[in-house]
């Protein structure tokens, strides 16, 4: 089970299987031209939900960026 640590689900190992799942598409359309439209799409659909990803607090937490301008600034 690579996304548990022990039995609970740990977000900060589904962002870099998310991660390996673009970059294999990425390859697959490089080298089979003719699947590139089609993994392309899939690609443009990941790295917009990854850019909403890496906008949640949730993430924040979950990769270890907390930081102490979060609880000076609020933001």
């Amino acid at each position: 089970m690579a996304l548990c640590s022990e039995r609970t689900p740990v977000l900060s190992d589904v962002v870099p299987a998310f991660e390996l799942f673009m970059t294999a598409w990425e390859t697959l359309g490089e080298k089979n031209p003719r699947l590139a439209p089609f993994t392309q799409v899939g690609v443009e659909w990941a790295v917009k939900y990854y850019e909403r990803m890496d906008l949640s607090k949730a993430y924040v937490v979950a990769m270890g960026k907390w930081t102490c301008s979060y609880f000076a600034f609020g933001t």
